[in-house]
């Protein structure tokens, strides 16, 4: 005994091959055509049988009809008629009939082309089902796809942002894709900065991130998340809890662009960092010209000063000599003292120039100094760059 259910509608009662099929089938049989739509709706009928093996000539007209009544349900109709004409076969096939069986067929052939129509739609169903699966995963890939390529995206655009402002900015016109509503707070060592997409601060939300930064990764309360991440905690006021695939994702997705955001953040803290080192650097470097320059000068003063009081102290004793009453040999020892502090002097004097190159050396370094630091501002300290990726530190002395 055939499993399948099947409806056999005959209007005008029964063929011999339609009953012979009712009974493989135990098949419910309706003699109105208009009575059917029930009947097909409140059971789960496999195909439908259209018995008109009695009448010489298919009604097409009626086929139509009952094609349009079962178009909800979409079963395999097979018409079981009288007639062999090709021109009622094309009408059956165009249609939408699934099969056309003539009176003369064999209950045995009959009942296995019926079984086969259902088998056929049972395999058309199934195969739209996986269709229908494949085409929803494509979906789903493309969608994570186009999701992961706005991240990358993102991921490489934040590092044009200069401040926090347009790092908030770029992350809500990211995440419009989600349709999330979303409060952003972003923790740096200068400031704190709050933000709702429009660009300003809410204040309960503001105080909500403050006093939760320091909690789980994530806080779920209802179908607000709050996601935290070193310096970053944003929360999301609508998320999709009825939706388990999504809310998934957006988590996923939101977490890699806070990571983004996080990272940015800390670029600019050593940013800022770096320039007000730069800052300071030159500064350092302009005072310590000065100071060096004023030694310099000093230095060269003393050193005229003490020449010429040393020539002065020798002009005076050389004219004081005679009036001394000295010996010659006292005469001779004060000349030979004094012609040794003359060459004394000049000897240091010549050693201060040595100096004065040191101090130029020193000077021209502090140049140097101050150049790379103009150069590269981040890479700030006292040395060049060899433009291989490697400091070159400044040479002052030798």
């Amino acid at each position: 005994m055939a499993q399948h259910k099947v409806l056999v509608l005959a209007e005008k009662g029964l063929s011999s091959l339609g009953a012979q099929l009712a009974q493989f089938f135990n098949a419910d049989t309706e003699k109105s055509a208009f009575e059917i739509s029930d009947r097909l709706l409140g059971a789960d009928y496999k195909a439908l049988v259209y018995d008109v093996a009695d009448a010489k000539e298919l009604d097409a007209e009626a086929l139509k009809r009952l094609l349009k009544m079962d178009e909800t349900l979409a079963l395999p109709v097979v018409v079981l008629t009288g007639s062999c004409k090709l021109s009622d076969k094309l009408k059956a096939f165009e249609a939408g009939c699934d099969d056309f069986i003539t009176a003369d067929t064999s209950v045995d052939e009959t009942c296995a082309r019926v079984t086969k129509s259902i088998f056929h739609r049972v395999a058309a169903d199934q195969l739209a089902s996986r269709l229908e699966m494949a085409t929803q995963t494509a979906r789903s890939a493309m969608v994570d796809n186009s999701d992961l390529g706005a991240n990358i995206q993102f991921l490489l655009a934040v590092h044009d942002c200069d401040n926090l402002d347009q790092l908030g900015q770029m992350f809500f016109r990211t995440i419009e894709r989600y349709g999330l509503k979303c409060s952003l707070q972003m923790r740096s060592e200068r400031e704190i900065k709050d933000m709702e997409a429009h660009g300003m601060a809410k204040d309960l939300e503001s105080q909500l991130l403050t006093q939760l930064k320091d909690s789980d990764r994530y806080i779920d309360f209802g179908k607000r998340t709050i996601v935290n991440y070193d310096r970053v905690s944003l929360l999301i006021k609508n998320m999709p809890v009825d939706e388990p695939d999504k809310y998934g994702a957006i988590k996923d997705n939101t977490f890699c662009l806070l990571q983004g955001i996080n990272a940015r953040v800390i670029a600019l803290e050593d940013r800022y960092r770096i320039i007000e080192e730069k800052e300071t650097l030159k500064k350092l470097s302009t005072d310590v010209r000065q100071v060096i320059n004023t030694i310099k000068d000093s230095y060269q003063r003393v050193m005229r000063d003490i020449a010429n009081e040393v020539d002065k102290a020798n002009e005076l004793i050389q004219l004081k000599i005679p009036s001394l009453a000295l010996t010659e040999a006292d005469e001779a020892y004060v000349e030979h003292t004094m012609e040794n502090c003359v060459l004394g002097t000049t000897r240091v004097f010549n050693e201060g120039l040595v100096v004065d190159e040191v101090f130029d050396k020193l000077e021209r370094a502090l140049e140097r100094a101050l150049a790379a630091v103009d150069h590269d501002s981040s890479r700030v300290r006292l040395g060049g760059f060899n433009g291989k990726g490697s400091d070159v530190g400044v040479e002052l002395f030798g």
